[in-house]
């Protein structure tokens, strides 16, 4: 074999070592990142992202939740999420509950801005990335003031 073709040889073996090295990281970061094998959204998740606005008798928008969500209206229930901090700290008794995680930002991309669910809980609850799940009494808020629309009142952390 010609000298010329074993530095050839060499020179793409190199290069695709190179590229198989770059595949393969991009690879486990991906996988890494990827949050779509733990299903949070529930029925009652799908029906609070089914709240519609309507301009109220004060002309302000305000948000119009389905028939069904206001029936589980003050009822204890469960839902899977992950905390959404809403000040500085490693233990909350009010944050914001969201079926995304915050590596996701909900504000940026395309698609609707999921419901987030402001939850008071009856003892702090310490931060954490991984999905939680959290029970309380829901409330829903129609007044279209600047308060969360959605509440979970004396919650607790069940995992």
């Amino acid at each position: 074999m010609p000298y010329k073709d074993i530095v050839f040889v060499v020179v793409m073996f190199k290069n695709f070592i190179i590229i198989l090295f770059v595949l393969l990281l991009t690879g486990i970061s991906a996988k890494a990142q990827h949050v779509g094998d733990i299903p949070l959204m529930t029925k009652t998740w799908e029906l609070i992202a089914d709240r519609t606005y309507k301009l109220n008798s004060k002309k302000v928008w305000a948000p119009s939740f389905p028939a069904a969500l206001k029936a589980i209206e003050n009822k204890v229930l469960e839902f899977p999420g992950y905390i959404i901090p809403v000040k500085a700290g490693m233990t909350y008794s009010m944050f914001m509950l969201s079926v995304l995680p915050t590596e996701q930002c909900q504000f940026c991309g395309e698609g609707d801005v999921p419901a987030m669910i402001e939850v008071h809980a009856k003892n702090a609850v310490r931060y954490t990335d991984k999905p939680v799940k959290i029970r309380g009494k829901l409330i829903l808020n129609e007044s279209g003031d600047y308060r969360s629309e959605l509440f979970l009142m004396d919650a607790e952390l069940i995992k």
